[in-house]
């Protein structure tokens, strides 16, 4: 999923997420405070004003640890990667049994298009490895699709039940989403009114920007080689009280042994990557992990389908980047985004 570019109010335009060291280096523009780090493979970027005057970098670098021990499907001994060895000592604890829930509405929302059991092969497929993507056969698709889909795993009674042991979840497509929606959580547990979380591109705000206006997100253009997250922006949009995602494949994708292109983005259905003319899909959400799993069916279903389900949620916006035959860039916008459009 790609990067959005952060825009905060008299924070400029803060074209880098920097960290001196592991931990988080956090400084201050006037009365707010500006964290910055390294988590989940990514960077993080946070903002936020506390009328006490607090330094909460260690309690937001405590939580992304404990999100990480949770939910990470790169931590050996995470719980989630417990939970796909079939370690019968492994419990679902709470972020587990919520991400299972969230992906299960939206798998059924969206006829499957969204499905978190597409972890053996992604694995196939190698990617998100060093090594060169392998465009499967129908025959390897076929051998792994016994052992995938969402309505085959469930939680009864408190464990982890799966139709087929090799079954494996995989949450990355919700899960930095849902980590900046229980940082915004945290945040508001604190008396902190005032915020913005962005975890791996996926974004929450709340509140005021340190102009007092309403926070600004800019997002990519999404055209080959725009590998630097601001460098090239599409469009800038205001931002208060949800969550923001935009997913996209124009950066993350590689060319297997016969040069055929592989994205990160799988079609359950077909179990290939996903082909179609939607270059980018920004979602705005209620919550952060709503506008990450929406934003990636979105990049499933292609534009059309996208159309006909964002027009059955209401509450949620869209601005889509599509490519017109002739190779321009079109944009399709929900009437209900068009506000928050700066330029």
């Amino acid at each position: 999923m790609q990067k959005t570019k952060i825009i905060s109010g008299i924070i400029g335009l803060t074209a880098a997420l920097v960290s001196a060291g592991c931990g988080p280096a956090a400084t201050s523009d006037t009365s707010y405070t500006t964290v910055d780090g390294f988590a989940q493979g990514s960077t993080y970027h946070i903002v936020y004003y506390d009328p006490q005057g607090r330094d909460l970098g260690t309690n937001i670098e405590e939580l992304l640890e404990d999100f990480d021990n949770s939910l990470s499907v790169y931590n050996p001994s995470s719980l989630l990667t417990r939970l796909n060895e079939n370690d019968t000592a492994a419990v679902p604890d709470k972020w587990v049994t919520e991400c299972l829930d969230i992906a299960r509405r939206i798998g059924d929302d969206t006829k499957g298009a969204f499905d978190v059991t597409l972890r053996p092969l992604i694995a196939a497929y190698r990617i998100g490895t060093e090594d060169m993507p392998h465009l499967l056969s129908q025959r390897e698709i076929d051998s792994i699709r016994v052992f995938t889909g969402y309505k085959k795993v469930r939680i009864e009674n408190g464990r982890l039940v799966k139709d087929d042991p090799r079954l494996a979840l995989d949450f990355n497509a919700i899960a930095q989403g849902y980590s900046s929606d229980l940082m915004g959580a945290m945040f508001d547990s604190l008396g902190i009114k005032d915020y913005m979380v962005e975890i791996g591109g996926e974004i929450l705000c709340k509140g005021n920007n340190p102009s007092g206006g309403e926070w600004r997100v800019g997002i990519d253009r999404p055209v080959e080689g725009n590998m630097v997250p601001g460098e090239n922006l599409q469009t800038i949009l205001k931002l208060t009280d949800r969550g923001l995602v935009t997913s996209g494949n124009y950066r993350k994708f590689a060319f297997d042994e016969n040069g055929n292109k592989v994205t990160h983005t799988i079609d359950p259905h077909t179990l290939r990557p996903a082909v179609h003319n939607l270059l980018s899909a920004t979602i705005i959400a209620p919550t952060s992990a709503v506008a990450d799993g929406y934003a990636t069916a979105c990049m499933v279903i292609g534009l059309e389908k996208s159309k006909l389900l964002l027009a059955r949620h209401p509450e949620l916006e869209a601005y889509l980047v599509f490519s017109r035959p002739d190779g321009s860039m079109g944009v399709y916008t929900t009437p209900n985004i068009r506000k928050r459009i700066v330029k």
